[in-house]
Protein backbone atom coordinates (compact mmCIF):
# COMPACT_ATOMS: atom_id res chain seq x y z
CA UNK A 1 0.00 0.00 0.00
CA UNK A 2 0.74 3.31 -0.86
CA UNK A 3 2.41 5.82 2.15
CA UNK A 4 0.00 8.79 2.03
CA UNK A 5 1.51 12.10 1.80
CA UNK A 6 1.46 13.83 5.09
CA UNK A 7 1.20 17.60 5.18
CA UNK A 8 5.06 18.32 6.18
CA UNK A 9 6.27 15.62 2.89
CA UNK A 10 3.64 17.98 0.93
CA UNK A 11 5.50 21.34 2.34
CA UNK A 12 9.06 19.89 0.76
CA UNK A 13 7.05 19.91 -2.61
CA UNK A 14 5.14 22.74 -2.71
CA UNK A 15 7.97 24.27 -1.63
CA UNK A 16 10.50 22.88 -4.59
CA UNK A 17 7.91 23.93 -7.06
CA UNK A 18 7.40 27.72 -5.60
CA UNK A 19 11.36 28.17 -5.86
CA UNK A 20 11.41 26.59 -9.43
CA UNK A 21 8.51 29.40 -9.89
CA UNK A 22 10.24 32.02 -8.40
CA UNK A 23 8.56 32.69 -4.66
CA UNK A 24 8.73 35.13 -2.84
CA UNK A 25 6.45 37.85 -1.55
CA UNK A 26 3.06 38.89 -3.43
CA UNK A 27 0.70 41.95 -3.86
CA UNK A 28 0.22 43.94 -1.25
CA UNK A 29 2.03 47.04 -1.18
CA UNK A 30 5.04 48.10 -0.04
CA UNK A 31 6.88 50.83 2.33
CA UNK A 32 5.36 51.14 5.90
CA UNK A 33 2.07 51.05 5.28
CA UNK A 34 2.13 47.58 4.11
CA UNK A 35 -0.44 44.86 5.79
CA UNK A 36 1.44 41.99 7.09
CA UNK A 37 -0.24 38.76 7.09
CA UNK A 38 0.30 36.35 10.27
CA UNK A 39 -0.83 32.67 9.89
CA UNK A 40 -1.14 30.80 13.42
CA UNK A 41 -2.80 27.52 14.29
CA UNK A 42 -4.26 26.84 17.42
CA UNK A 43 -7.34 26.07 19.37
CA UNK A 44 -9.71 29.20 20.46
CA UNK A 45 -8.19 29.94 23.48
CA UNK A 46 -4.41 29.84 21.36
CA UNK A 47 -5.77 31.96 18.82
CA UNK A 48 -7.70 34.60 21.28
CA UNK A 49 -3.87 35.19 22.87
CA UNK A 50 -2.77 35.57 19.24
CA UNK A 51 -5.50 38.30 18.58
CA UNK A 52 -4.24 40.15 21.69
CA UNK A 53 -0.97 40.33 20.63
CA UNK A 54 -2.18 41.80 16.97
CA UNK A 55 -4.39 44.32 18.64
CA UNK A 56 -1.58 45.77 20.67
CA UNK A 57 0.89 45.99 18.13
CA UNK A 58 -1.93 47.78 16.15
CA UNK A 59 -3.07 50.02 19.25
CA UNK A 60 0.39 50.77 19.44
CA UNK A 61 0.68 52.63 15.70
CA UNK A 62 2.67 49.06 14.56
CA UNK A 63 0.98 49.17 11.15
CA UNK A 64 -1.80 46.24 9.97
CA UNK A 65 -1.42 42.72 10.89
CA UNK A 66 -3.99 40.31 9.62
CA UNK A 67 -4.30 37.49 11.49
CA UNK A 68 -4.62 34.20 9.22
CA UNK A 69 -6.00 31.65 11.57
CA UNK A 70 -5.74 28.04 10.89
CA UNK A 71 -7.46 25.19 12.87
CA UNK A 72 -4.85 22.39 13.15
CA UNK A 73 -1.01 21.96 12.38
CA UNK A 74 -2.03 20.04 9.16
CA UNK A 75 -3.49 22.60 7.89
CA UNK A 76 -1.27 24.94 8.76
CA UNK A 77 1.55 23.85 6.99
CA UNK A 78 -0.15 23.00 3.92
CA UNK A 79 -2.03 26.15 3.92
CA UNK A 80 2.08 27.15 4.35
CA UNK A 81 3.14 25.67 1.48
CA UNK A 82 0.33 26.12 -1.02
CA UNK A 83 0.61 29.98 0.07
CA UNK A 84 4.68 29.52 -1.48
CA UNK A 85 3.76 27.55 -4.39
CA UNK A 86 0.84 30.53 -5.12
CA UNK A 87 4.00 33.02 -4.58
CA UNK A 88 1.96 34.64 -1.98
CA UNK A 89 3.20 33.37 1.71
CA UNK A 90 1.73 34.86 4.61
CA UNK A 91 4.71 37.38 5.51
CA UNK A 92 5.06 35.86 9.06
CA UNK A 93 4.08 32.33 10.18
CA UNK A 94 4.69 30.54 13.15
CA UNK A 95 6.41 26.98 12.96
CA UNK A 96 7.52 24.52 15.39
CA UNK A 97 11.74 24.17 15.05
CA UNK A 98 11.35 20.52 13.44
CA UNK A 99 9.44 21.65 10.44
CA UNK A 100 11.33 24.81 9.60
CA UNK A 101 14.42 23.35 8.24
CA UNK A 102 12.83 23.15 4.66
CA UNK A 103 12.29 26.24 4.40
CA UNK A 104 15.63 27.44 4.93
CA UNK A 105 17.27 24.98 2.59
CA UNK A 106 15.23 25.81 -0.08
CA UNK A 107 15.76 29.65 0.41
CA UNK A 108 12.45 30.47 1.40
CA UNK A 109 12.96 32.38 4.44
CA UNK A 110 13.83 35.94 5.13
CA UNK A 111 16.65 34.92 7.84
CA UNK A 112 16.49 37.08 11.32
CA UNK A 113 19.77 36.90 12.23
CA UNK A 114 21.15 39.66 10.73
CA UNK A 115 17.98 41.43 11.86
CA UNK A 116 18.16 41.01 15.24
CA UNK A 117 21.94 41.89 14.79
CA UNK A 118 20.95 45.29 14.20
CA UNK A 119 17.72 45.80 16.28
CA UNK A 120 17.62 48.21 19.02
CA UNK A 121 14.13 46.49 20.31
CA UNK A 122 15.31 42.75 20.66
CA UNK A 123 19.07 41.73 22.06
CA UNK A 124 20.31 38.07 21.26
CA UNK A 125 21.80 37.27 24.77
CA UNK A 126 18.29 38.05 26.45
CA UNK A 127 16.75 35.00 24.89
CA UNK A 128 17.63 31.27 25.96
CA UNK A 129 19.70 29.52 24.19
CA UNK A 130 17.92 26.70 23.87
CA UNK A 131 15.67 27.58 21.33
CA UNK A 132 17.91 29.86 19.17
CA UNK A 133 20.09 26.84 18.94
CA UNK A 134 17.56 24.79 17.00
CA UNK A 135 16.48 27.59 14.59
CA UNK A 136 19.73 27.88 13.52
CA UNK A 137 20.83 26.82 10.24
CA UNK A 138 24.48 26.92 8.69
CA UNK A 139 24.89 29.65 12.00
CA UNK A 140 22.69 32.02 10.99
CA UNK A 141 19.45 32.22 12.93
CA UNK A 142 16.36 31.67 11.06
CA UNK A 143 13.68 32.11 12.86
CA UNK A 144 13.06 34.24 16.28
CA UNK A 145 12.01 31.69 18.67
CA UNK A 146 8.92 32.51 20.81
CA UNK A 147 8.61 29.61 23.71
CA UNK A 148 10.79 27.28 25.30
CA UNK A 149 8.19 24.72 26.43
CA UNK A 150 8.98 21.40 27.40
CA UNK A 151 7.52 18.14 27.80
CA UNK A 152 5.90 17.58 31.55
CA UNK A 153 3.05 16.12 33.28
CA UNK A 154 -0.34 17.59 33.55
CA UNK A 155 -2.24 15.85 36.89
CA UNK A 156 -5.21 15.93 38.51
CA UNK A 157 -5.04 17.47 41.90
CA UNK A 158 -8.18 16.31 43.36
CA UNK A 159 -7.74 12.60 41.75
CA UNK A 160 -4.50 12.55 43.88
CA UNK A 161 -6.22 13.59 46.87
CA UNK A 162 -8.90 11.32 46.21
CA UNK A 163 -6.73 8.57 45.90
CA UNK A 164 -4.57 9.21 48.83
CA UNK A 165 -2.08 10.22 47.11
CA UNK A 166 0.79 12.70 47.65
CA UNK A 167 1.88 14.74 44.80
CA UNK A 168 4.63 14.64 42.67
CA UNK A 169 7.97 15.39 44.36
CA UNK A 170 10.43 17.49 42.45
CA UNK A 171 12.80 14.98 40.43
CA UNK A 172 10.57 12.12 40.76
CA UNK A 173 11.24 9.24 39.12
CA UNK A 174 9.75 6.63 37.08
CA UNK A 175 8.53 4.06 39.58
CA UNK A 176 6.99 6.89 41.26
CA UNK A 177 5.24 7.86 38.10
CA UNK A 178 4.24 4.50 37.06
CA UNK A 179 3.19 3.81 41.05
CA UNK A 180 0.65 7.06 40.66
CA UNK A 181 -0.60 5.60 37.53
CA UNK A 182 -1.39 2.43 39.03
CA UNK A 183 -3.31 4.08 41.73
CA UNK A 184 -4.90 6.59 39.71
CA UNK A 185 -6.42 3.96 37.26
CA UNK A 186 -10.25 2.98 37.94
CA UNK A 187 -10.89 -0.25 35.61
CA UNK A 188 -13.58 -1.95 37.40
CA UNK A 189 -15.60 1.18 38.45
CA UNK A 190 -19.20 1.27 39.44
CA UNK A 191 -21.95 1.36 36.81
CA UNK A 192 -22.65 5.08 37.74
CA UNK A 193 -19.17 6.07 37.08
CA UNK A 194 -16.91 6.98 34.70
CA UNK A 195 -13.53 4.51 33.89
CA UNK A 196 -10.36 6.80 34.28
CA UNK A 197 -7.30 6.04 33.18
CA UNK A 198 -3.70 6.96 35.22
CA UNK A 199 -2.69 8.01 32.25
CA UNK A 200 -2.37 9.43 28.83
CA UNK A 201 0.31 10.40 25.84
CA UNK A 202 0.13 10.11 22.63
CA UNK A 203 2.28 7.56 20.86
CA UNK A 204 4.74 9.80 18.89
CA UNK A 205 8.85 9.99 18.96
CA UNK A 206 8.36 13.46 20.46
CA UNK A 207 6.64 11.70 23.53
CA UNK A 208 9.34 9.04 23.36
CA UNK A 209 12.01 10.84 23.37
CA UNK A 210 12.48 11.52 26.11
CA UNK A 211 12.00 8.18 27.63
CA UNK A 212 14.83 7.25 25.99
CA UNK A 213 17.04 9.70 26.68
CA UNK A 214 16.30 9.49 30.29
CA UNK A 215 17.50 6.00 30.12
CA UNK A 216 20.55 6.75 29.10
CA UNK A 217 19.76 6.56 25.38
CA UNK A 218 20.19 8.33 22.05
CA UNK A 219 17.54 9.06 19.33
CA UNK A 220 19.87 9.33 16.19
CA UNK A 221 23.52 9.55 15.60
CA UNK A 222 23.69 13.47 14.85
CA UNK A 223 20.69 15.54 15.28
CA UNK A 224 21.94 18.26 12.74
CA UNK A 225 22.45 15.49 9.73
CA UNK A 226 20.83 12.50 10.93
CA UNK A 227 22.00 9.30 8.89
CA UNK A 228 20.65 6.39 11.02
CA UNK A 229 18.67 5.76 14.45
CA UNK A 230 19.89 4.87 17.46
CA UNK A 231 17.01 3.35 19.36
CA UNK A 232 17.92 -0.12 19.25
CA UNK A 233 20.83 0.12 22.28
CA UNK A 234 20.23 -1.28 25.50
CA UNK A 235 19.38 1.60 26.94
CA UNK A 236 17.49 2.95 24.42
CA UNK A 237 15.23 -0.50 24.28
CA UNK A 238 14.90 0.78 28.29
CA UNK A 239 13.34 3.69 27.41
CA UNK A 240 11.35 2.27 24.97
CA UNK A 241 9.95 -0.55 27.06
CA UNK A 242 9.28 2.32 29.65
CA UNK A 243 7.08 3.75 26.95
CA UNK A 244 5.50 0.94 25.68
CA UNK A 245 4.45 -0.58 29.04
CA UNK A 246 2.06 2.19 30.11
CA UNK A 247 -0.21 0.75 27.14
CA UNK A 248 0.46 -3.01 26.83
CA UNK A 249 1.84 -3.78 30.63
CA UNK A 250 -0.52 -3.18 33.19
CA UNK A 251 -2.68 -1.04 30.78
CA UNK A 252 -2.52 2.08 32.62
CA UNK A 253 -3.78 4.74 29.58
CA UNK A 254 -6.39 4.39 26.74
CA UNK A 255 -6.76 2.33 24.13
CA UNK A 256 -7.08 3.44 20.77
CA UNK A 257 -10.59 2.86 19.93
CA UNK A 258 -11.11 4.76 23.25
CA UNK A 259 -8.55 7.42 22.13
CA UNK A 260 -10.29 8.07 18.86
CA UNK A 261 -13.71 8.32 20.42
CA UNK A 262 -12.53 10.99 22.87
CA UNK A 263 -9.45 12.64 22.59
CA UNK A 264 -6.75 12.64 25.56
CA UNK A 265 -7.53 16.42 26.16
CA UNK A 266 -10.85 16.07 26.72
CA UNK A 267 -10.89 13.19 28.74
CA UNK A 268 -8.29 15.23 31.15
CA UNK A 269 -10.97 18.02 31.05
CA UNK A 270 -13.87 15.85 32.34
CA UNK A 271 -11.57 14.18 34.78
CA UNK A 272 -11.28 10.59 32.95
CA UNK A 273 -7.33 10.85 33.33
CA UNK A 274 -5.32 11.31 36.34
CA UNK A 275 -2.43 12.68 34.21
CA UNK A 276 -1.42 13.12 30.80
CA UNK A 277 2.08 14.30 28.96
CA UNK A 278 1.88 17.22 26.89
CA UNK A 279 3.60 21.14 26.48
CA UNK A 280 2.39 24.17 27.71
CA UNK A 281 0.35 24.91 24.97
CA UNK A 282 -2.47 22.90 26.84
CA UNK A 283 -2.60 25.93 29.50
CA UNK A 284 -5.29 27.89 28.03
CA UNK A 285 -7.44 25.19 27.21
CA UNK A 286 -6.57 23.90 30.84
CA UNK A 287 -7.60 27.07 32.69
CA UNK A 288 -11.05 26.20 31.59
CA UNK A 289 -11.78 23.68 34.01
CA UNK A 290 -13.63 24.60 36.81
CA UNK A 291 -14.22 20.77 38.09
CA UNK A 292 -11.37 20.51 39.62
CA UNK A 293 -7.68 21.44 40.33
CA UNK A 294 -4.51 21.05 38.60
CA UNK A 295 -1.13 21.35 38.33
CA UNK A 296 2.00 20.42 36.40
CA UNK A 297 4.71 18.14 37.43
CA UNK A 298 8.18 17.44 35.76
CA UNK A 299 8.83 15.00 33.49
CA UNK A 300 10.01 11.73 35.86
CA UNK A 301 13.77 10.66 35.75
CA UNK A 302 14.54 6.71 34.75
CA UNK A 303 18.19 6.96 35.22
CA UNK A 304 18.75 10.72 34.33
CA UNK A 305 16.92 14.13 34.03
CA UNK A 306 15.81 14.83 30.42
CA UNK A 307 12.71 16.31 28.54
CA UNK A 308 12.20 17.42 24.97
CA UNK A 309 12.62 20.90 23.57
CA UNK A 310 8.97 22.37 22.26
CA UNK A 311 9.77 25.79 20.61
CA UNK A 312 8.14 27.59 17.88
CA UNK A 313 9.22 30.75 16.22
CA UNK A 314 8.24 33.43 13.91
CA UNK A 315 9.66 33.23 10.27
CA UNK A 316 9.53 35.82 7.65
CA UNK A 317 9.07 34.85 4.00
CA UNK A 318 11.42 35.96 1.66
CA UNK A 319 9.94 38.48 -0.59
CA UNK A 320 9.09 42.56 0.08
CA UNK A 321 6.84 42.49 3.03
CA UNK A 322 9.79 41.14 5.11
CA UNK A 323 10.92 44.59 6.47
CA UNK A 324 7.35 45.44 7.67
CA UNK A 325 7.12 41.57 8.96
CA UNK A 326 10.17 42.02 11.24
CA UNK A 327 8.94 45.17 12.90
CA UNK A 328 5.62 42.69 14.04
CA UNK A 329 8.42 40.19 15.26
CA UNK A 330 10.25 42.71 17.06
CA UNK A 331 6.75 43.23 18.91
CA UNK A 332 5.70 39.94 18.89
CA UNK A 333 9.02 38.15 20.64
CA UNK A 334 9.77 41.38 22.56
CA UNK A 335 8.40 42.34 26.08
CA UNK A 336 5.38 43.07 25.45
CA UNK A 337 4.29 40.83 22.97
CA UNK A 338 5.30 37.82 24.81
CA UNK A 339 4.00 38.87 28.40
CA UNK A 340 0.69 39.29 26.95
CA UNK A 341 1.18 35.58 25.11
CA UNK A 342 2.91 34.31 29.09
CA UNK A 343 -0.08 35.57 30.89
CA UNK A 344 -2.67 33.91 28.85
CA UNK A 345 -0.87 30.77 29.64
CA UNK A 346 -0.01 29.59 25.89
CA UNK A 347 4.13 30.16 26.03
CA UNK A 348 7.01 29.46 28.09
CA UNK A 349 8.77 32.78 27.04
CA UNK A 350 11.71 32.78 25.51
CA UNK A 351 12.76 35.98 26.52
CA UNK A 352 14.42 35.21 30.17
CA UNK A 353 13.27 38.23 31.88
CA UNK A 354 9.67 37.46 31.02
CA UNK A 355 9.88 34.08 31.85
CA UNK A 356 11.44 34.85 35.33
CA UNK A 357 8.20 37.25 35.79
CA UNK A 358 4.48 37.76 37.13
CA UNK A 359 3.36 37.35 34.07
CA UNK A 360 4.39 33.82 33.65
CA UNK A 361 4.68 32.64 37.21
CA UNK A 362 1.99 34.19 38.59
CA UNK A 363 0.69 31.25 41.42
CA UNK A 364 -2.85 32.50 41.39
CA UNK A 365 -3.02 30.81 37.84
CA UNK A 366 -2.68 27.21 37.03
CA UNK A 367 -0.62 25.89 36.82
CA UNK A 368 0.42 27.09 40.45
CA UNK A 369 3.89 25.14 39.61
CA UNK A 370 4.87 26.87 36.25
CA UNK A 371 8.36 27.28 37.86
CA UNK A 372 8.68 23.35 36.29
CA UNK A 373 9.31 24.67 33.06
CA UNK A 374 12.37 26.91 33.77
CA UNK A 375 13.67 24.20 35.89
CA UNK A 376 13.27 21.35 33.28
CA UNK A 377 15.42 24.32 30.60
CA UNK A 378 19.05 22.62 31.38
CA UNK A 379 17.98 19.06 30.53
CA UNK A 380 15.96 19.72 27.65
CA UNK A 381 17.23 18.30 23.91
CA UNK A 382 16.06 18.78 20.83
CA UNK A 383 15.15 16.39 17.90
CA UNK A 384 16.88 16.86 14.89
CA UNK A 385 16.57 19.98 12.75
CA UNK A 386 16.96 18.88 9.43
CA UNK A 387 14.80 19.23 6.09
CA UNK A 388 15.06 15.58 5.66
CA UNK A 389 13.71 15.22 9.38
CA UNK A 390 9.84 15.94 9.33
CA UNK A 391 9.01 13.02 6.82
CA UNK A 392 11.04 10.52 8.87
CA UNK A 393 9.60 11.37 12.05
CA UNK A 394 6.03 10.53 10.53
CA UNK A 395 7.55 6.81 9.50
CA UNK A 396 8.98 6.68 13.25
CA UNK A 397 5.41 8.46 14.73
CA UNK A 398 3.46 4.95 12.40
CA UNK A 399 5.41 2.73 13.37
CA UNK A 400 5.58 4.07 17.28
CA UNK A 401 1.94 4.25 17.05
CA UNK A 402 1.53 0.75 15.62
CA UNK A 403 4.10 -0.85 17.94
CA UNK A 404 2.14 1.26 20.93
CA UNK A 405 -1.34 0.65 20.65
CA UNK A 406 -1.01 -3.26 19.12
CA UNK A 407 0.76 -4.07 21.97
CA UNK A 408 4.15 -4.84 20.58
CA UNK A 409 7.26 -6.24 21.85
CA UNK A 410 10.27 -3.81 21.92
CA UNK A 411 11.90 -5.82 19.11
CA UNK A 412 8.71 -5.96 17.21
CA UNK A 413 8.28 -2.24 17.49
CA UNK A 414 11.77 -1.40 16.76
CA UNK A 415 11.64 -3.71 13.48
CA UNK A 416 8.21 -1.75 12.70
CA UNK A 417 10.17 1.32 13.30
CA UNK A 418 12.97 -0.08 10.84
CA UNK A 419 10.93 -1.27 7.93
CA UNK A 420 9.26 2.19 7.99
CA UNK A 421 12.51 5.03 7.94
CA UNK A 422 15.17 2.39 6.24
CA UNK A 423 14.15 3.55 2.83
CA UNK A 424 13.60 6.69 3.78
CA UNK A 425 17.09 6.82 5.60
CA UNK A 426 18.86 5.52 2.07
CA UNK A 427 17.20 8.35 -0.06
CA UNK A 428 18.59 11.04 2.61
CA UNK A 429 22.20 9.00 2.51
CA UNK A 430 22.22 8.61 -1.14
CA UNK A 431 21.09 12.48 -1.91
CA UNK A 432 24.21 13.49 0.11
CA UNK A 433 27.30 15.26 -2.41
Amino acid sequence: MARPVTARAFVAAALTAALLAGCGGGDGGSGDDRSVRFQVFGDAEELAAYREVVAAYERGGGGDVQLVEVPDRDAHLQKIATGFAAGRPPEVFLVNYRNFAGYAVRGALDPVGPRLTRSKVLRRKAFYSKPVEAFTVDDTLQCMPQNVSSLVVYYNRDLFKEVGLDEPRRGWTYAEFVAAARRLTDRDPPATAIARYGVGLDPSIVRLAPFIWSAGGDIVDDPDDPTKLTISTPRGREGLFAFLDLQGGERLAPIEREVEAKGLEERFLDGELGMFLSSRREVPLFRTIEDFDWDVASFPRLRERASVLHSDAYCLAKGDGADAAWRFVEFAAGPEGQRLLARSGRIVPSLRSVARSKDFLDPSKPPRSSQVFLDAIPTIRRLPVASTWPELEDAIDLAIKRGYFTELTVEETLERIDKETAPLLKRARDARP
